[in-house]
């Protein structure tokens, strides 16, 4: 994994610290605070709540973790945004160096224990939780396109290349197979 930025000060914890105490912590995280996020494509209403748990292991800090919340995509079907569910635990023991042979089942992450930045190492756990390809849950996106238009403004369902209401669809492609062929 790679290093965490440099942060201020008001948005690091002492792990060594909050693992010593066996400290929870729980916080809430919108896309504007999870910049990699953004770059990995989520849009506005992003919103992950995390909860760290603090422990020792083999005189290290370690930290289970909890995810829930939602990231708002773009579709790879229809381009149009859609919410993923994120709802996932992980455990991660924070190590001076990297080795491939931590014991106990914890994934090793390289930071300076004592200023781990937690909007970093939740960002960090989001980004392995998206899926690989975003994408409405129905087959047909049809229907997902119907429900946005719904709560849009008429105005907004001119714009899109599909009407379901109308029963048809403007397929772009359709000929290009006979187009290539005469070439």
């Amino acid at each position: 994994m790679p290093r965490p930025p440099a942060v201020h000060a008001d948005k690091i914890v002492d792990a060594e610290v909050c693992a010593r105490a066996g400290s929870t912590i729980a916080r809430r995280f919108s896309a504007a605070e999870l910049p990699r996020l953004r770059e990995a494509g989520g849009h506005d209403g992003s919103a992950i709540e995390a909860q760290f748990q603090f422990s020792q292991f083999d005189g290290r800090p370690a930290v289970a973790g909890e995810l829930h919340g939602v990231a708002v995509l773009t579709c790879q079907r229809c381009m149009r945004p859609v919410a993923v569910d994120i709802d996932d635990t992980f455990q991660v023991l924070l190590v001076d160096e990297e080795r491939s042979d931590e014991p106990g089942g914890f994934e090793p992450v390289v930071v300076k224990a004592s200023r781990l930045d937690l909007g970093w190492l939740a960002e960090e756990q989001v980004l392995l939780a998206l899926p690989l390809v975003p994408m409405h849950e129905n087959v047909d996106c049809a229907a997902a396109v119907a429900t946005d238009e719904a709560a849009a403004t008429p105005a907004a369902a001119d714009e899109h290349e599909s009407d379901p209401e109308a029963g048809t669809t403007h397929h772009p492609f359709q000929n290009l197979r006979d187009l290539l062929r005469k070439q």
